[in-house]
């Protein structure tokens, strides 16, 4: 078994079974929890009590849908470079959080400060939404690449 903190006051143990479990409900939320206890070994009850023992300690924190946004009419998705103008981004990420359509940020290393997944319905709203973020205080300067074709999506899942 693995300890995780959860919490800042709470530390969970990790079975084999945990992992398991997390590895299906992060191929498929929605299978059913006898589906799942058949597949782990162990009984619907068990899968439910485990479910609501990992959403207690916030290592499950939610439960989502993955979309093909490419199949989706206009979908304009771009990766978005930005240099920050000092270290300091707390106001910058304040105002990012309002931004929707801004659906991933991350820190870098190197020479660029952050990489943000955004996406709109059309090049006039991405230009808007690029427009927006050159403006936030505390950005430099911005380099976007618009997604042409996505070759291998494995979504948000890690190996536990």
């Amino acid at each position: 078994m693995t300890k995780i903190s959860a919490t800042a006051n709470t530390n969970i143990k990790l079975t084999e079974k945990d992992r398991q479990l997390l590895e299906l409900l992060q191929h498929n939320a929605r299978e059913s929890n006898a589906s799942l206890a058949r597949k782990i070994g162990v009984s619907r009850a068990t899968v439910q009590e485990r479910i609501q023992r990992l959403e207690n300690a916030e290592i499950i924190q939610g439960y989502s849908v993955n979309i093909d946004h490419q199949k989706l009419p206009r979908s304009i998705d771009a990766i978005v470079m930005v240099q920050a103008e000092n270290k300091s981004y707390k106001e910058t990420y304040s105002e990012l959080e309002k931004m929707h359509w801004i659906r991933q940020v991350h820190t870098l290393s190197g020479e660029w400060d952050w990489s943000m997944y955004v996406s709109a319905a059309t090049l006039q709203e991405f230009h808007a939404n690029l427009s927006a973020i050159n403006q936030l205080p505390g950005v430099k300067s911005t380099v976007s690449h618009i997604i042409m074709e996505t070759k291998l999506d494995r979504g948000p899942r890690i190996k536990i």
